[in-house]
């Protein structure tokens, strides 16, 4: 299915059209519109750069942002001067520069969950030799934020800092499977459902009944409905007074899923979800 926007400048844009719309508190000096405006358009030009592995050129980038191509130069200029961006003289084209690197690895940081939970993801994977990935949730997306890697000549590459859909994939449900139940209903209602892939879940009734499956069973499973190929099962990981502080899922290729190797995945995820629990409420 065609979409104009990748989640992630669906995500900004949203963002910053909440934004612009907020009431400034008194007292506190009235936020310029052009200014939040070209924060706006920068974030999209970032997004669109950051949406393909290669460089891109001028057209492109202003196809995926949404905008013109003159704006879309100037903008790129700017970051280009400030690094956040490059350009290749010999053909014109752009790529993100190296600076967002230091700026990623500062958020990566700054997520205690991350470092405390690289141990038991280890252990997974060396119990199962499957990838092993841990995410967070960021408002109506979830994002992986850290990755182990299983030590097979075929595995899963994980697309660590894309913003993911709550409802798309099983790491997605089980943020899901977590709201309470005025909050899973406001999401739902503000969240038009599209397909990944021919295995995303996009009817609504479907959609609740695995999110009511997942709290019966205590974890989800999904087929390859964000990442092609893939069968993930997952876990959510709770804090000690019980609200969801990420979650966990071990990624199997397709090509060697198994019913045995599922169980064995899905047991091996239970024990260290609940080991990383003990250590984050010690």
């Amino acid at each position: 299915m065609a979409r104009a926007t990748t989640p992630a400048a669906k995500k900004t844009k949203g963002a910053a059209k909440g934004l612009g719309a907020r009431r400034e508190p008194a007292g506190e000096p009235r936020m310029d519109q052009s200014a939040i405006e070209a924060v706006d358009r920068a974030g999209r030009i970032l997004f669109a750069l950051a949406a393909s592995p290669r460089e891109s050129s001028l057209p492109e980038i202003a196809n995926r942002a949404g905008l013109s191509k003159p704006t879309a130069f100037r903008i790129l200029a700017t970051l280009v001067a400030e690094g956040l961006a490059s350009q290749n003289r010999e053909t014109a084209s752009y790529r993100l520069g190296v600076l967002p690197l230091g700026l990623a690895s500062s958020v990566l940081q700054s997520i205690p969950v991350r470092a405390m939970a690289r141990t038991v993801m280890t252990a997974i994977r060396d119990k199962v030799n499957e990838s092993v990935v841990l995410s967070v949730r960021d408002d109506d997306f979830r994002v992986n934020v850290e990755a182990v890697e299983a030590i097979n000549a075929i595995s899963q590459s994980q697309q660590i800092g894309v913003p993911i859909p709550l409802y798309a994939g099983a790491t997605s449900r089980v943020f899901l499977a977590a709201m309470e139940a005025q909050e899973l209903a406001a999401y739902l209602d503000r969240t038009e459902l599209q397909s990944f892939s021919e295995t995303t879940i996009i009817e609504r009734a479907r959609l609740e009944g695995e999110i009511e499956r997942v709290r019966k069973q205590g974890f989800a499973l999904s087929t390859a409905e964000f990442t092609v190929g893939s069968i993930a099962v997952a876990r959510v990981i709770r804090a000690r007074d019980g609200s969801p502080v990420a979650a966990m899922h071990v990624s199997i290729p397709r090509s060697r899923a198994s019913e045995a190797l599922i169980e064995r995945c899905a047991s091996a995820l239970k024990a260290g979800v609940e080991t990383l629990e003990r250590a984050i409420a010690a």
